[in-house]
């Protein structure tokens, strides 16, 4: 009797065990891996950017606690947070370590990192990376609708991703920057007052001042 065909692989296992079947040391050592492969060539990358994302997750996990998130989200949260430039690594030197303003095309190119860190995380093949990746390239939409790739709007920006412009604007305007000296954080607060109901969620913006009232080792 002539056996049956193997069961058609589920959708996404094929990549799950490229990533996974050739460590010795099971999935999870491969996964962990290939996350240390990312931190790994975003440092190598650009310095800075790297020292900036790790600064944003701490944060980003902080604020998600703050809301109430369960473990869980605040876990993906905070890995989108750690991951959300990883992008820039597909930006050209010329324009991602310029230290002027952007021309049109120039920032053109630099608006693409958020749909490229969104298919480099998707690459990992981890079981959350779908969830990841979509706060990743959703992290420079605008509550108003103004921002990129998508131009989404209030609530139609993932709650992660809302929460990843708070904190990336924060740590972007109060950390000495290549051209710049760190922004006063009282100044910093002022800017993302005026920004909300544009740039920020108003709610989580509240929120983010509250747990700064209470926690003010993040500030």
């Amino acid at each position: 009797m002539i056996p049956p065909p193997p069961a058609a692989p589920q959708p996404g296992a094929l990549q799950e065990r490229h990533v996974t079947d050739s460590s010795p040391f099971g999935a999870s050592h491969a996964l962990a891996c290939s996350i240390d492969a990312l931190s790994l060539s975003l440092q190598l990358r650009d310095a800075y950017t790297r020292l900036h994302c790790d600064r944003v997750g701490l944060l980003a996990t902080a604020l998600a606690r703050h809301c109430g998130l369960d473990p869980a989200q605040c876990t993906r949260i905070g890995l989108a947070a750690c991951f959300h430039d990883i992008g820039k690594i597909g930006i050209p030197d010329e324009v991602l370590l310029s230290s002027g303003g952007h021309d049109d095309a120039a920032q053109a190119i630099m608006r693409q990192h958020p749909e490229h860190g969104e298919r480099i995380f998707l690459a990992t093949g981890r079981g959350d990376a779908v969830d990841v990746a979509r706060l990743i390239r959703a992290h420079h939409e605008a509550f108003d609708g103004s921002g990129y790739p998508d131009g989404l709007r209030g609530d139609a920006i993932p709650l992660g991703a809302r929460i990843l412009t708070i904190v990336d604007a924060w740590d972007a305007m109060t950390s000495d920057r290549p051209y710049r000296d760190a922004m006063d954080p009282a100044r910093a607060m002022r800017i993302l007052d005026d920004a909300a109901g544009g740039l920020v969620d108003p709610y989580l913006l509240g929120a983010f001042q509250d747990l700064q009232r209470r926690e003010p080792a993040l500030a």
